[in-house]
């Protein structure tokens, strides 16, 4: 087997405050690509900032490119097999996360790269951004929970034009079909990035993990089933003592008015 060449420090970990954390894709020699280490890596990071209480994470990439999919170029004795474990773990574990990940999209986001993107709560994407998924050009498919989210966030129609052609789209198109949040300037998307960041860091943590949630679960539920999760979700947030005091100063201040 080769031997692969040691890397330095997969995800670069910067906390901008107490409640903010970006975690930034480490491998610009190969466009940040992913492979187990850095799926591991970014797993841990994400965990890591539940656990020291941040409020919301940015994710973007170190150089040129957000992320260019999976390395395809290491040796893969299994079919790829880990490689496909590891992509839907970070997709759970995005997904799953208790806080906001805001996706800010400098450069290529490719195959698995757009695949963890779309995980994410937000994309915000530099007007220099491209965005593919050239899976049915590699004779593969497609992974990540893209299959259950892609259409859900720009409809089946849209997701077939951009899945089966598996041709490359710039930032304004990819807008343009509700792939992204918003796009910047290039030189303007980490500001915005923690601009967003810093608005969600200051909502209540529980309303906001509340209300990521049932968003999720939303996407495949009747509209009966969401009626009753939501019943259940507001009855617990409107007793949380962050909740209660919130509501009692909106009262009065709806007195004074």
């Amino acid at each position: 087997m080769t031997q692969l060449p040691i890397e330095p420090e997969l995800v670069v970990t910067t906390a901008l405050d107490d409640t903010v954390v970006v975690l930034r894709l480490n491998r610009p020699h190969r466009l940040n690509a992913l492979n187990e280490s850095l799926v591991t890596a970014l797993e841990t990071a994400l965990a890591e900032a539940v656990r020291e209480g941040r409020r919301a994470v940015i994710l973007t990439g170190t150089g040129r490119a957000f992320c260019a999919g999976f390395d395809l170029k290491e040796v893969r004795d299994d079919g790829g097999r880990r490689q496909i474990d590891a992509q839907q773990r970070l997709a759970e574990a995005l997904t799953s996360l208790p806080i906001p990940v805001i996706a800010a999209i400098n450069g290529l986001a490719v195959g698995a790269g757009c695949e963890i993107a779309l995980a994410c709560d937000f994309l915000l994407a530099g007007s220099d951004a491209e965005f593919s998924l050239p899976e049915v050009l590699i004779g593969t498919g497609m992974g990540g929970g893209t299959s259950f989210l892609l259409a859900r966030t720009v409809g089946r129609v849209k997701a077939s034009d951009f899945v089966l052609l598996g041709e490359q789209i710039t930032a304004a198109e990819a807008d343009a079909i509700g792939l992204v949040s918003r796009v910047v300037e290039p030189d303007h998307l980490e500001a915005a990035a923690q601009e967003l960041a810093s608005k969600l860091a200051s909502r209540p943590p529980h309303a906001i993990a509340t209300v990521k949630k049932a968003l999720f679960r939303g996407l495949n539920q009747t509209f009966t089933e969401s009626l009753d999760a939501e019943l259940t979700e507001i009855r617990a947030a409107h007793f949380h003592p962050e909740s209660v005091a919130l509501m009692e100063s909106f009262r009065h201040r709806s007195t004074r008015t």
